[in-house]
C-alpha cells in the first residue's frame, strides 16, 4: 500500500503565490498529486478493511484515505465554479476538522478576553497605532462581551515553566555547539542561504560529535516561503523566498526542526522500522508541539505564531462566534496584532512595514491553503492542521511537567521523546516503540 502521508497533503496544497497578498491562491502539484495516488487507492481500501479495527495498521490506512478524500476535495474546491463553492468549501473545512481537530472555541475566548484586555489598559504613544488598536478591539469586542475571565491555576503554570527550562537544559547540555554557532555570529538575521549554511555547518558538527548516521541528512533548497523537514527524504527543505530569520528565531528552528523533527526521524530510522521514521499515525500533535516547546526551552518564550495560529483558526472558521472571515480579514486582523506587538515590542519600524505584511500573508495562506482564499463566497475552505502547534504545545508541557514530578531525570525524559516519532501518550505507539527499545523510560 502507498501511504499518504501528512507531508503528501502539504506539498500538494502549498499555494505557489503564498506570501503575495495575491487575491485567489494557485495550486501547482495538487491536480498531479491527486492523480499519483488515484492508483492505488484500492489497495488503501483493502488494506483497512483487512486490518484489524484501531490497530496501528487500520488507523493507517484510514488516515491514508482521509488525506486522499481531503486533497480530491481541495480539487474541486479550487476548479468549482462561484454556484457550488460554497458547498465543496463546507466540504473541506470539515475533513481538515475530522484529521486535525479545530480550536476549542472556550479556549479561544480566553485568549481573546486576555487579549482584548490588553488592548483595552495599552498606553499607546505612537498616534499611528491607535487606529490598529481600535480596529482590534472593535472586532474582539462583540466576541468577549459578556464573558468572564477564568482564573488560570498558577501554581501549574508554574510549574510547567519550571519544567520546560530544565527541558532546554537537558537540550544545550547535548547540543549547545550548535546554538553557539548563532550566539557567537555577528549575524542579527539569516536569510534563506545564510540558513542553509548554517544547518549544512550543523549537520556535519551532528555526524562528528552526535551520531555517524547523520551523515545520510543533507539540506536543500526549494520554492516556497518556509523551511520544513522531509523524513522520508531525510531532507531538511530551506525555502528560497523565506523572509529573513532573527537571531532567536534561528536558534528557534535548530530546537525546532533540527533536535526535535530531525532529530526523532534519524533515530526512528535506526529501528529499522520507517513509521517511527516518519511518524506513526496520531503523531503530529506531539510532534509540532514539542517542536514549538523546544523553541520556549532555549529562548524563554513562547512563539507568537503558535497562538497566532490557533486563535486565527477559530476567527476563520467563526467558530467562537458564528462569523466565518475571508482570508483578507484575517490578514487585516493578523496584521493588526502583528503591528502593535512588534512596534510595542520596539523592534518593528516603518521600513520594516513591507516585511510585515508578506510575513502576515504567508501565516494566512497557511490557513486557506487548499481553496481559493478569494472573497467571492460567504463559505470559506479553511485548513485547521495549524492548531497542533498550541493543542501539542500544552499537551507536551503538561506530559514533562508530569515525568518530571514523578522523579524522572530530565536528561532522560528528553532521551526518551527523541527516540522517533511517536506519541508519549498513546498506548499504541507505546506498544509499537517496546518492540525496538526497552520499555518504559
Amino acid at each position: 500500500m502507498r501511504e499518504i502521508t501528512n507531508h503528501d497533503v502539504l506539498e500538494a496544497i502549498k499555494p505557489t503565490n503564498a506570501g503575495t497578498g495575491e487575491e485567489t491562491l494557485v495550486y501547482k502539484n495538487l491536480a498531479a498529486t491527486v492523480q499519483k495516488f488515484r492508483p492505488s487507492h484500492a489497495a488503501r481500501l483493502a488494506e483497512l478493511r483487512g486490518s484489524k479495527k484501531d490497530s496501528l495498521e487500520w488507523l493507517t490506512a484510514a488516515r491514508s484515505l482521509a488525506y486522499e478524500r481531503l486533497m480530491i476535495i481541495a480539487e474541486k474546491v479550487v476548479n468549482s465554479s462561484v454556484k457550488n463553492r460554497d458547498l465543496w468549501s463546507d466540504r473541506f473545512t470539515a475533513a481538515s476538522i475530522e484529521i486535525y481537530g479545530q480550536p476549542d472555541p472556550e479556549e479561544v475566548a480566553q485568549l481573546l478576553i486576555n487579549e482584548y484586555w490588553l488592548l483595552k489598559q495599552s498606553q499607546i504613544k505612537d498616534n499611528s497605532l491607535r487606529p490598529y488598536v481600535k480596529f482590534l478591539i472593535s472586532v474582539y469586542g462583540p466576541i468577549v462581551d459578556g464573558r468572564v475571565s477564568s482564573l488560570l491555576d498558577e501554581k501549574k503554570t508554574e510549574a510547567e515553566k519550571i519544567a520546560i527550562r530544565e527541558y532546554g537544559t537537558a537540550i544545550m547540555n547535548s547540543y549547545r555547539p550548535l546554538f553557539d554557532l548563532v550566539d557567537k555570529s555577528a549575524r542579527t538575521e539569516y536569510g534563506s542561504k545564510d540558513l542553509q549554511r548554517l544547518f549544512d555547518r550543523t549537520l556535519k558538527w551532528l555526524e562528528e560529535h552526535d551520531d555517524k548516521k547523520w551523515s545520510k541528512w543533507a539540506t536543500i533548497s526549494v520554492n516556497g516561503t518556509s523551511l520544513s523537514v522531509d523524513a522520508a527524504s531525510r531532507k531538511i527543505e530551506i525555502a528560497n523566498h523565506r523572509e529573513p530569520a532573527s537571531a532567536e528565531d534561528t536558534r528557534g528552528l535548530i530546537a525546532h526542526e533540527l533536535l526535535v523533527h530531525a532529530l526523532r526521524a534519524k533515530n526512528g530510522y535506526k529501528t529499522g522500522n520507517t513509521k517511527l521514521a516518519t511518524g506513526l499515525v496520531g503523531h503530529i500533535d506531539t510532534e509540532e508541539g514539542l517542536g514549538i516547546l523546544a523553541e520556549d526551552a532555549v529562548n524563554g518564550r513562547l512563539p507568537d505564531r503558535a497562538y497566532d495560529r490557533y486563535v486565527d483558526i477559530a476567527l476563520a472558521l467563526g467558530s467562537v462566534d458564528g462569523v466565518q472571515r475571508s482570508r483578507k480579514e484575517i490578514f487585516q486582523i493578523s496584521f493588526a496584532r502583528q503591528l502593535i506587538r512588534g512596534r510595542t515590542g520596539g523592534v518593528l519600524n516603518e521600513p520594516g512595514v513591507p516585511s510585515l505584511e508578506r510575513r502576515v500573508w504567508g501565516h494566512v495562506d497557511r490557513i486557506y491553503r487548499g481553496g481559493k482564499g478569494d472573497s467571492l463566497n460567504a463559505r470559506q475552505a479553511v485548513f485547521t492542521k495549524d492548531i497542533v502547534y498550541y493543542v501539542g504545545y500544552k499537551q507536551m508541557s503538561r506530559y514533562i511537567t508530569r515525568q518530571l514530578a514523578a522523579g524522572e531525570p530530565v536528561s532522560k525524559v528528553f532521551k526518551y521523546l527523541s527516540r522517533a516519532k511517536f506519541d508519549p501518550m498513546n498506548s499504541l505507539h507505546i506498544e509499537e516503540l517496546a518492540k525496538w527499545f526497552d520499555k518504559g523510560l
